[in-house]
């Protein structure tokens, strides 16, 4: 399995100059996938039935935001930890931050090292550029790039061609 891309022109402002040049950026080819079939596909993985992982990451969601809201940060081991941050105006007086100046701003997550190493060395594959650039845009070379990739995808050597 590899994560898709697509390559988008972006600017670039790095060297004080606008230069334009091309990236890989995510592609989201699928909707996201939700509670039940999320524990459809763990379901086949682990042998626990759909109804009682369905109602774990029900009761799940419930829980960490019931600790989030008495400011316990909560770790999943092996996965990572939620927290929240505040934020208030400023006041002259510490007396003046009452708590109804006082509010969450976001709720965040940061990965555990191992699950984040690990999610990093997930290979990438480039979607194909006839999928999504018209045409009109698509240079020889583009082409010559998808058809390398089909090929490799089949384990297709490239053809010899006589001239």
């Amino acid at each position: 399995m590899a994560v898709p891309y697509v390559v988008r022109k972006k600017a670039d402002l790095t060297s004080g100059e606008k230069k334009e040049l091309w990236y890989g950026v995510p592609k989201r080819v699928l909707n996201p996938i939700r509670n039940r079939e999320f524990a459809e596909y763990m379901e086949r993985r682990s042998g626990f039935h759909r109804g009682q992982i369905d109602g774990i990451l029900t009761e799940m969601v419930d829980a960490i935001r019931t600790l989030l809201s008495i400011g316990q940060p909560v770790t999943i081991e092996g996965l990572g930890t939620f927290h929240t941050s505040l934020t208030s105006p400023g006041f002259e007086r510490p007396e003046q931050v009452t708590p109804g100046k006082v509010s969450v701003s976001r709720v965040y997550f940061v990965a555990c090292p191992e699950f984040g190493r690990q999610v990093k060395k997930m290979k990438c594959t480039r979607i194909p550029f006839n999928l999504y650039m018209p045409e009109s845009m698509l240079t020889k070379e583009m082409k010559e790039a998808d058809r390398e990739q089909e090929l490799a995808a089949y384990n297709i050597g490239k053809p010899e061609i006589d001239e």
